[in-house]
């Protein structure tokens, strides 16, 4: 088995894990829905903005603020973050493991 063979494998057992799976469920759930769909598309485009340095302004701030809010109130959207926090910690760790060998590697 070379290296891209267990790339392949790897991404059909992240694509198989409960945690990606669960996305799935709680994003489907969240386009059913008209409330959570929107407050969804306002989440996405205060995000983009967030990490293009956009948001700076206070007021900006505030409404990024009052949405987080908003989005955990609704239980649908609460799901979605919930889900999308637990694949986030396996996607991190990944990360860490892959990285580690080159950070020894340099020094870091």
């Amino acid at each position: 088995m070379n290296i891209y063979d267990t790339m392949n494998q790897l991404e059909r057992e992240f694509r198989a894990l409960p945690e990606y799976q669960a996305v799935i469920t709680a994003l489907a759930a969240v386009k059913a829905d008209e409330t959570a769909s929107a407050l969804y598309a306002k989440f996405i485009d205060i995000q983009t903005k967030m990490q293009m340095g956009q948001i700076l302004e206070a007021e900006q701030q505030n409404e990024a603020q009052a949405l987080f809010a908003e989005l955990q109130a609704n239980p649908i959207m609460a799901e979605l973050l919930n889900t999308e926090q637990a694949l986030q910690t396996i996607t991190s760790d990944l990360q860490d493991i892959v990285f580690n060998p080159l950070q020894e590697l340099y020094g870091q």
